[in-house]
């Protein structure tokens, strides 16, 4: 089962924390299905109406709040509101290190396992779709372009193509770490 494997390496390293104070926190959480067709990973696109990353393929989660008691709480606080996950359907496995985003945010990811057939709910303020990648394609070598420049941030700026959706950003950083991680994942420039 992927999932004892994925906790096994998550849980035998430290991740990084990004240090500032300019940061605005936030936390996604990084949704795995096992299903008989192999895993995959639970995307969404952003709602073209909000302020931050609109229309962009994202993990869901948001900006931690005060009533937050971290930022797993909040990860799941807000995949529960943009589509529909309960807390208690979450097996977490671990959490990666820390990646920066757009408008100065601090992104902890949280990687946790999903039943493998679940009854997503839109909050269509939110969330315009909701949808599942294979694992198995995003570790196809054609899968992955990198841009000929670099982010904001100074970091690479990755591309995912897969099933016609463009998963880039901190987003596509994210899915590099984690594959990285528990595949041993290389980037090849093809």
């Amino acid at each position: 089962m992927v999932a004892d494997k994925i906790a096994t390496v998550l849980q035998s390293r430290t991740p990084r924390n990004l240090s500032g104070d300019h940061y605005k926190l936030a936390a996604v959480l990084m949704p795995i299905q096992e299903r008989d067709d192999g895993d995959h990973l639970v995307l969404t696109k952003r709602a073209e109406q909000l302020n931050h990353h609109r229309g962009q393929v994202a993990f869901p989660g948001g900006r931690v709040d005060a009533e937050d008691r971290g930022e797993l709480e909040a990860a799941l606080r807000e995949s529960h509101e943009e589509i529909g996950i309960d807390p208690a359907h979450v097996q977490v496995l671990g959490r990666l290190d820390q990646v920066t985003a757009a408008y100065d945010f601090v992104v902890t990811p949280f990687v946790g396992v999903i039943p493998p057939f679940y009854e997503f709910r839109l909050n269509p303020a939110e969330t315009d779709a909701v949808f599942a990648v294979p694992i198995a394609a995003l570790l196809e070598p054609k899968c992955l372009t990198i841009a000929d420049h670099l982010s904001s941030h100074g970091e690479p700026v990755y591309h995912f193509y897969c099933d016609g959706w463009d998963i880039w950003g901190a987003t596509a950083r994210i899915i590099v770490q984690f594959l990285d991680l528990v595949y041993g994942y290389e980037i090849k420039k093809i």
